[in-house]
């Protein structure tokens, strides 16, 4: 990664952004070279790798290649098929698998540059308008980032003399200024206009002004990069920094500078190329933004399908023995007695889907989602959801929790949280004396400390202090026993901004409690 360039570091990122918010399999770009088509990076989510394909020649691909001239965007749901991409049946598409392709021509000025090319294998895929708009902003952040780079190498060759600056700086974009002895003697027109101030306001500039005018949480980073460079002589540098227009507002430039340094080691010509760069740092924001949104609907994905291995298992556990009960007796008044909790449980079942499905819409922040929800009733409802577990294991629950008492969280999380926190003190429940299990709640300024307290088994917190809110540990060897619950508890509530603690005594029994916050 060290000798990676901003653009190789940028495709790294965009071609896996785009891999994750399409759920693709691959994506790369191509660059269009004289006739051919030239795979600059190719990522692929199987071996999570960047690698190149070899050239495609645009001889053998008249239409494909003609549609991306075209500026036509290529949306193939069965590419071997489709009349843009069947010329690359044999060669390329039945080889790898490809059944579906998304490719966005890129242009740079007019002309086209290269094409973003999105592939799903496999099994069939419909192309939908959002994926299309996504696709199209991708696009675009590529075409800024190109032309953006095309510049830079251009500054490259038109910087390396004084000559050739003095020919440019009257017509380039970029802003000129020259230092010599500490004295502004020369600035570009083009200087001026992107500080929105006359050249003569610019001339009358000292250090101090220039410096006033950085934003305040870059001055001392611009100030360090100046003079240590400017100490060790170096005769090249860069920085890059918010600074603040004559009206006000603050925009991204980059600054390179060209030193020369007299006998003594003192410079004595300071030449500046300052450009605005805002447009790109704004497309990098933009990717790093779209890559955190795919990590963390990752993230939340995985979450979801722990939830529901775990709370959906123990709901139709439940409803499983309240069957069993109904086949079991020939009561009627028993079986009316089952039936009506066998009714509550497939309500909470219901209850229980809907809220996962609300998980699956949680995206950044975990707070925004919040609601606000009386903890007694919330724990009564659990309660119905696990009755028949509670009845047959007599199991006494007590909780002694103000009526008042409300906490703003996920529905979901609070509700995983205290089903995996009951349903584990069940689970690891003493066979020397019935279950009793104690939950509590209090308040102290804007923290909730809630406590799940049982006389079951315990933990020998000397060996397993540092496992028990691990994936998959278990310690009782129950059968049953998965090791996701409590896994699940530690992260739900650090979720909300939370944590949890555990004591506990061998045959004595165990207490959990989590804290969370307003």
């Amino acid at each position: 990664m060290a000798n990676h360039t901003t653009i190789e570091i940028a495709l790294d990122k965009i071609t896996e952004t785009v891999v994750e918010g399409l759920h693709i399999e691959r994506c790369s770009f191509w660059k269009i070279e004289n006739d051919r088509l030239v795979c600059l990076n190719l990522f692929e989510k199987n071996t999570n790798s960047h690698t190149k394909e070899a050239d495609l020649i645009a001889a053998d691909l008249p239409i494909y290649f003609k549609a991306l001239k075209d500026g036509i965007a290529i949306v193939a749901d069965d590419v071997l098929n489709n009349t843009y991409t069947k010329e690359l049946k044999e060669n390329y598409l039945i080889p790898l698998g490809i059944t579906d392709m998304l490719d966005l021509p890129i242009r740079i000025d007019g002309k086209l540059y290269g094409v973003l090319c999105c592939e799903h294998r496999d099994s069939d895929r419909v192309w939908i308008d959002s994926d299309l708009a996504f696709t199209r902003s991708i696009a675009d952040i590529l075409s800024i980032l190109f032309e953006q780079n095309n510049k830079k190498l251009v500054e490259k060759e038109l910087v390396e003399s004084e000559r050739k600056l003095s020919l440019i700086t009257n017509n380039s974009k970029d802003g000129f200024v020259v230092f010599e002895n500490k004295v502004i003697t020369y600035i570009s027109p083009s200087y001026s206009k992107m500080l929105g101030y006359s050249e003569e306001e610019v001339y009358k500039m000292k250090l101090e002004d220039v410096f006033n005018s950085i934003h305040p949480e870059d001055v001392e980073k611009v100030r360090t990069i100046i003079y240590d460079n400017l100490g060790k002589r170096e005769k090249n540098f860069k920085s890059e920094f918010r600074f603040k227009n004559k009206e006000g507002n603050y925009f991204w430039r980059e600054d390179t500078a060209s030193v020369l340094y007299d006998e003594n080691g003192n410079y004595e010509k300071y030449i500046i190329i300052s450009r605005d760069v805002t447009a790109i740092k704004t497309a990098e924001m933009e990717i790093d933004k779209m890559y955190t949104i795919s990590k963390n609907l990752n993230e939340r994905l995985l979450d979801f399908t722990y939830i529901i291995s775990h709370n959906i298992r123990s709901n139709t556990s439940n409803i499983s023995m309240i069957i069993d009960l109904i086949e079991s007796t020939s009561d009627n008044d028993e079986k009316e007695e089952y039936f009506q909790l066998l009714k509550e449980s497939n309500k909470k079942l219901v209850d229980t889907i809907y809220y996962l499905n609300e998980t699956v819409n949680i995206q950044l922040s975990s707070k925004e989602n919040r609601v606000k929800l009386n903890l007694k009733e919330e724990i009564e409802k659990i309660l119905v959801a696990i009755n028949a577990i509670v009845k047959s294991n007599n199991v006494t629950i007590n909780y002694h929790i103000p009526d008042d008492f409300t906490i703003k969280v996920i529905p979901s999380y609070l509700e995983s949280i205290m089903l995996n926190l009951i349903t584990n003190a069940i689970k690891y429940r003493s066979k020397e004396r019935d279950l009793i299990v104690e939950i509590t709640a209090k308040k102290k300024e804007n923290k909730y400390t809630i406590s799940v307290k049982d006389n079951g088994l315990g933990i020998d917190l000397v060996k397993n202090k540092d496992k028990i809110f691990g994936m998959y540990k278990t310690f009782h060897g129950n059968p049953d026993a998965v090791g996701l619950g409590l896994f699940m508890t530690k992260n739900h509530i650090e979720a909300l901004g939370g944590n949890i603690g555990v004591e506990s005594k061998v045959n004595i029994g165990t207490e959990f409690k989590f804290r969370l916050y307003e």
